[in-house]
């Protein structure tokens, strides 16, 4: 079994040999490490690990080892291109993460401290790190995420005892709260912790790990407390280590939920575009899908009469948001018609009586200019979670009505679907034919990741034309607080949102600021409402 704090107590590193084959990817990844310590000092070998952890690091030192093998082939890319870490995300996200360690790991146990509370804060560093190198560059989330197939062992959780329970979800659950995982990929890892720890000591670990996660680099003593409070929660006494025997392995459902998970995310990169075939329909459906996992699923069915005509209403709300009055400016002039200035009028009659070449207009006129409409961007994000699965037909009805609408009034569109994945089930310069009645069972929801798909797709954060993005969703998402991060940078950018929200009174929607949010019961009967709003919505962004 491996230690979590293995690659913090690994003896210094011996360089590579000159000429060895991993010599141009440890100075080129040196280079990288040492920009992002802001440490010059900072060294990276890169060899075999025999054995070893697959990658350790010296704070004090910077120094940092990445185990070879998580690369393979010396020759599969070239290290000093920005490319070559898409060939190597493992590695890569491992090298990462101990970046992470010499730039946020700066204290140390006391020698006195019991090996079992030690372990417990050291666990505890894991995802407390991880955290603090994603707060400063967000988009090494799916770096990170990766490197969780090599960091984690599922061996660590022998058996399905409390403290393998707990440390799985520290080494799991704890990253998902890190924003490194997504809590689509600890599904199975959840509910096997969960039925050994129950939801009240669960939610206690939680409470811990999320506390850790706040936790200045240098505090020794509370990152110590924290370790004691992970033991007592878990009725361990810190005079005896609990570590189960490690022939026992075969018999852990924790290490097999480990291994299923970490299996499906190496097979399953977050955020990276997976194109695939552009098919008239069926599970999946055209387009491309953002992420993988539980597959969106619709059935395709043509729009009824209701929806036709809802759609035109709408079309002539939208053409009327995007119409611009013409500019009426004041021009003065010597003859009428027109207003008379009367000292205009006075000053001409003097010119003229002096003989002079007259220069005063005396007469002022209204003059309209037309003013050219603008461009119209509208984006369209459906939400396939488990909780719109009672509403996911109106909704779907919503999304159509309002796409066809926006086609035909000449903006620009497109229409996504978010739960496990996202997938652009209509791309740009598409117009949709049919209604697609979402089957809404993903088990979470990727709304962050949808918007930033929609904006590469249709530009939304970028100045210049009129854009609005409509959310068909109870907005009930994991984390709301990043949702609303998103909504707010599109608002602060010039960017409409309209959300349109099941009428639901058991559970109401989650509300956000800067958006005009409209209740949907059935969007056939309540078009104009919906016109109005995102006429609304059009002129107050």
């Amino acid at each position: 079994m491996t230690s979590v704090a293995a690659h913090l107590t690994t003896p210094t590193p011996t360089p590579a040999l000159a000429g060895s084959p991993w010599t141009p990817w440890a100075a080129a990844w040196t280079r990288q490490a040492a920009l992002l310590t802001s440490r010059p000092e900072t060294t990276v070998t890169v060899a075999p690990a025999a054995g070893g952890p697959p990658g350790h690091s010296h704070p004090a030192t910077a120094q940092i080892h990445v185990d070879a093998d998580l690369i393979g082939d010396p020759a599969i890319a070239d290290p000093r291109r920005p490319g070559h870490k898409a060939k190597v995300p493992v590695a890569y996200g491992v090298l990462l993460h101990e970046v992470a360690h010499v730039n946020h790991s700066h204290w140390n146990p006391p020698p006195d401290v019991p090996p079992v509370v030690r372990e417990a804060a050291l666990l505890l560093e894991e995802s407390r790190i991880e955290r603090r190198h994603r707060d400063t560059r967000p988009r090494d989330r799916r770096w990170l995420r990766r490197a969780v197939t090599s960091i984690i062992d599922p061996a660590d959780t022998p058996t399905d005892t409390p403290w393998s329970a707990a440390y799985a979800a520290g080494l799991l659950l704890a990253r998902v709260d890190a924003k490194v995982l997504y809590p689509g990929d600890v599904r199975q890892p959840r509910r096997a912790i969960t039925r050994i720890l129950g939801r009240r000591t669960l939610k206690g670990l939680r409470a811990i790990w999320t506390e850790a996660h706040t936790v200045d680099d240098t505090d020794t003593t509370r990152m110590i407390d924290l370790g004691r409070r992970w033991c007592h929660l878990l009725g361990i006494d810190p005079t005896h280590t609990p570590h189960p025997p490690a022939d026992d392995a075969a018999t852990s459902t924790i290490a097999a939920a480990l291994g299923d998970a970490l299996t499906t995310i190496l097979h399953n990169p977050a955020a990276t575009p997976i194109p695939t075939s552009s098919g008239s329909g069926g599970p999946g459906g055209p387009g491309r899908h953002v992420d993988t996992d539980t597959p969106i699923t619709w059935t395709a069915r043509e729009p009824d009469d209701t929806e036709r005509q809802a759609a035109t209403r709408l079309t002539a709300h939208l053409r009327r948001a995007r119409h611009r009055e013409p500019a009426r400016t004041r021009q003065p002039s010597t003859t009428p018609p027109g207003r008379l200035r009367t000292r205009a009028a006075v000053t001409l009659a003097a010119q003229r009586a002096a003989g002079v070449t007259p220069t005063a207009q005396p007469w002022q006129r209204t003059v309209r200019r037309p003013v050219p409409d603008p461009d119209l961007t509208v984006a369209i994000l459906i939400d396939a979670s488990g909780s719109m699965g009672a509403f996911a037909k109106p909704m779907s009805s919503a999304a159509w009505i309002v796409a066809q609408a926006a086609t035909r009034a000449g903006a620009t569109t497109a229409t996504l679907a978010f739960g496990d994945r996202v997938t652009v089930l209509i791309p740009p310069g598409r117009r949709p034919t049919t209604v697609r009645d979402m089957r809404a069972d993903a088990h979470t929801e990727r709304f962050v990741e949808a918007c930033a798909e929609a904006d590469r797709l249709l530009h939304l954060s970028t100045p210049g034309t009129a854009r609005l993005l409509v959310v068909v969703s109870d907005g009930h998402y994991v984390d709301t607080d990043e949702a609303q991060a998103t909504v707010n940078r599109l608002h602060h950018t010039g960017c409409a949102v309209l959300w349109l929200a099941p009428a639901n009174d058991r559970w109401p929607p989650q509300a956000y600021d800067h958006t005009t949010a409209i209740t949907v019961d059935d969007p056939t009967t309540c078009i104009t409402l919906i016109g109005h709003a995102a006429i609304n919505a059009l002129t107050q962004a």
